[in-house]
């Protein structure tokens, strides 16, 4: 039971984190090419930042869950 709930914990986050990731990449993908935004200017800008340290903490995330 206990292995079960836990699997239902793990692909409730799996399906909320890929909900996000679409989200995510569907507003890059607008940002970038129909507004045609400078990528480094956005970048060096408070949000971008904080974007990038988030994408990579969610990757360390999965690495290191892949790895146990």
């Amino acid at each position: 039971m206990r292995t079960m709930i836990s699997t239902g914990f793990r692909l409730t986050a799996i399906a909320s984190l890929g909900f996000w990731w679409v989200w995510l990449m569907a507003g890059a993908a607008w940002y970038y090419t129909i507004e045609q935004v400078s990528l480094w200017s956005s970048f060096t800008s408070g949000a971008g930042i904080a974007l990038v340290v988030m994408v990579y903490g969610v990757f360390s995330a999965m690495i290191s869950d892949s790895l146990h």
